[in-house]
């Protein structure tokens, strides 16, 4: 009987310490017919939009913008430099009531950069209250992608919870492990995007 209980006890503390999945989320993603029929190949990558109430991502936005363009090759995908893009942004920043995820101002730097198609992201939450406790982050992210016209080719949004490190040991420093959740995050919305077809145009 001793020996069933230890292992209970043994089984219990198991299941109480069992680590969390590197990504739990859900997606609303969905790409228009035009994508496939565009198969865009030179990507600019807006800057990172901080939508959160209290500018959870501002100390590391353009980290989160290099993150989207650094998973964007795996996609098939040729992300422009942020210096062409952000030239081609000046005096072009969203007007009052308006987000970079806004059609109307999508539509008005779309084709200012000589790139096939134009990807903003914006982060609505970003909470980092469990990172130092079980190392993870609750998320809200969405994106958009449209062609160098202003023609919608994908939007959504993925909403969930990150585990710094992944199916990895977590980095120890606080900043460290929130680049990896942005990392994964950021690599989690870019599995929702259709991957390019070279050769298809």
């Amino acid at each position: 009987m001793a020996k069933r209980s230890f292992a209970l006890v043994l089984l219990a503390l198991a299941v109480g310490c069992k680590a969390p999945p590197p990504m739990n989320a859900t997606s609303s993603f969905a790409a228009s017919p035009a994508m496939a029929l565009r198969n865009p190949s030179d990507i600019a990558v807006l800057p990172v939009e901080d939508g959160t109430q209290n500018l959870a991502v501002a100390r590391f936005g353009d980290y989160t913008r290099q993150s989207i363009q650094r998973a964007l090759p795996a996609r098939m995908y040729v992300p422009l430099s942020a210096e062409l893009v952000d030239a081609g942004l000046l005096n072009n920043k969203p007007q009052a009531g308006e987000t970079m995820l806004s059609p109307a101002y999508l539509k008005r730097v779309a084709g200012k950069f000589s790139e096939d198609a134009t990807l903003a992201v914006r982060v609505n939450r970003w909470d980092e209250s469990r990172l130092l406790v079980d190392k993870t982050v609750d998320f809200e992210v969405q994106a958009a992608m449209v062609a160098s016209d202003g023609e919608l080719l994908w939007s959504g949004s993925l909403v969930g919870t990150v585990k710094s490190g992944g199916l990895a040991a977590a980095p120890r420093d606080r900043d460290q492990m929130a680049r990896s959740c942005v990392d994964i995050a950021m690599l989690e919305v870019l599995n929702h995007l259709p991957r390019r077809r070279p050769g298809a145009n």
